[in-house]
């Protein structure tokens, strides 16, 4: 029996909301983790998420059903972080203590 386990993804440059949208469509979890930053623009301060791992963000499936390997290819995405052409699983307390605000 296969579980789901957490895996990292490089995304292109300003392209985390085209590789989540697309990696949704496909049926895909995803977790990108956000941090609140203020910043000066003229006379006022403003308030963006941004992305708390520029360029990373976590996707979820089972290894041995899932079609992970269209993740290469899907559009937003630079490649699936792999080793030895095979991606590896994450811990799995390193994404359990994830919040509820998740990218999108």
């Amino acid at each position: 029996m296969s579980t789901k386990h957490w895996f990292l993804l490089q995304y292109k440059p300003n392209s985390h909301r085209l590789a989540l949208r697309n990696l949704h469509r496909q049926g895909f979890e995803t977790f990108l983790p956000m941090l609140a930053v203020t910043q000066r623009h003229s006379t006022k301060f403003v308030q963006q998420a941004r992305p708390l791992f520029p360029g990373y963000m976590f996707v979820s499936f089972e290894l041995d059903t899932a079609p992970w390997r269209k993740i290469n290819s899907t559009v937003g995405v630079t490649r699936l972080v792999s080793f030895n052409s095979r991606p590896k699983a994450l811990p799995t307390d390193l994404i359990a203590g994830r919040s509820v605000c998740n990218g999108g």
